[in-house]
């Protein structure tokens, strides 16, 4: 009577593993972009009959529509990958190269060096022009939330699904993709594009999901350092992290600094420019010390340290 019998099914509850084997090239990554604005769409339309009136504020929304947005990109990559996965090299969302320092050290210093390069951006956003009127209203409207769910959103979900979609799906797939005619004398497929213009590209789609100006520009400074710790390191746990830390001080900030803080465009706004002068000099070693330990660092291979999973495994 075993015809009757199902068959046994191993689950895989690890939901960014198995997206290990998607590595999307140029074409794959506006189709991540087309079907994560889909997500944003199909998010938007659910809401909006919540949004009208005062019956629920927009950062108890803020729950529901922030992670809704993903969905459809998330689903996407998981079909890709769940089709390649029984002929292609897979390539981890998240490995463990730390070097000497190890990762608990490691993970000190990435947090200090994403504070310190906030504070150079500080003048970055000095020089830029005023936040639009409805920009500012809606970063408010967020600010007025209870403190636990500005955590939740921005501290949490926002790290940990920006940096699945920015370094874990499209920085990694841009390192790792094969190129379908150009192979090695050895016989192998060419794989991947330059690390720097990998970085660079996925730091302005990273700029350009923050949907303004004034975030996409710090937004891409600070994703080309979360692009350079990944292809280094492979660690997604680290740039969930940086971002993480980066968010919780904003956050933060914006809860519990003064109202001369929170009106100010920047700190060089509000401290002397000999004050800021210091933090910006020390901050910049911070980063620069950062980026040093970083490149010693041994690179498994010269498209970065994703572990390679083999179809087998």
């Amino acid at each position: 009577m075993t015809f009757f019998k199902p068959r046994k099914v191993e689950k895989n509850y690890d939901l960014f593993s198995t997206c290990a084997w998607y590595t999307p090239d140029v074409g794959g990554l506006f189709a991540v972009l087309g079907w994560f604005l889909v997500g944003m769409i199909l998010a938007g339309l659910i809401v909006m009959p919540f949004m009208f009136g005062d019956s629920i504020p927009m950062y108890y929304l803020m729950l529901f529509l922030y992670p809704m947005q993903f969905l459809t990109v998330f689903m996407f990559v998981r079909i890709k990958s769940s089709r390649n996965m029984a002929f292609d090299t897979g390539y981890a969302l998240d490995s463990n190269h730390f070097g000497k320092w190890g990762g608990p050290l490691l993970a000190v210093a990435v947090v200090i060096g994403v504070l310190a390069a906030g504070m150079i951006l500080e003048l970055a956003n000095h020089y830029l022009p005023d936040t639009e009127g409805s920009i500012m209203e809606q970063m408010e409207e967020m600010m007025k939330g209870p403190l636990w769910v500005n955590l939740v959103t921005m501290c949490i979900m926002a790290p940990l699904l920006e940096e699945w979609l920015c370094r874990g799906v499209i920085l990694r797939g841009l390192l790792n993709y094969r190129h379908k005619n150009e192979i090695k004398a050895e016989g192998e497929r060419e794989r991947g594009m330059s690390p720097a213009l990998a970085i660079v590209i996925s730091a302005i789609f990273f700029a350009a999901i923050h949907g303004n100006v004034w975030q996409g520009v710090t937004a891409f400074a600070i994703g080309c350092l979360f692009g350079y710790v990944y292809y280094r390191t492979g660690s997604l746990k680290l740039t969930i992290l940086m971002h993480c830390a980066n968010n919780t001080m904003a956050v933060l900030a914006g809860k519990f600094g003064s109202e001369e803080i929170a009106d100010a465009k920047s700190l060089v706004d509000v401290l002397p420019a000999w004050e800021y002068a210091i933090i910006f000099v020390v901050s910049a070693v911070a980063v620069w010390y950062l980026i040093q330990y970083l490149r010693t660092i041994p690179l498994q291979d010269p498209q970065g340290n994703c572990d390679v999973i083999n179809t087998s495994e």
